[in-house]
């Protein structure tokens, strides 16, 4: 059961998974073929955060969507104040129910969305 309620792009997320992980920024050279050509290419940094939860209503779902591709806020009881992050993508698989009781200020009828979302710092 979801452990945690945070908040993305102002949607409820019932979150039930978190992970994070860094990588360093890289610098590469690379000959372009056999000319005196060099390409330059600079990693970024791809800290990124992975969270999985439940979503109730599609009206939330609705707003998490719009958020993809976006700086969004992101807000958990770990940074209650919130941070803005880049919402890089998000999946959401509806769960087949006879009725909801996570969320008690919408419908026991609402649809519930398993969820996972990454996120970039």
């Amino acid at each position: 059961m979801p452990a945690s309620i945070w908040k993305l792009n102002g949607a409820n997320i019932y979150v039930s998974e978190y992970s994070e992980g860094s990588s360093p920024t890289i610098a590469e050279l690379n000959p372009i073929n056999s000319t005196d050509s060099v390409y330059h290419f600079i990693f970024t940094p791809d800290d990124t955060v992975d969270i999985g939860g439940y979503v109730v209503g599609s009206g939330y779902l609705g707003v998490l969507e719009a958020g993809v591709g976006s700086l969004v806020t992101f807000i958990t009881d770990l940074k209650p104040a919130g941070i803005t992050v880049l919402f890089q993508n998000i999946k959401a698989t509806r769960v087949m129910s006879v009725c909801q009781l996570i969320d008690t200020t919408q419908s026991t009828l609402a649809p519930v969305y398993q969820v996972s979302c990454s996120l970039r710092k």
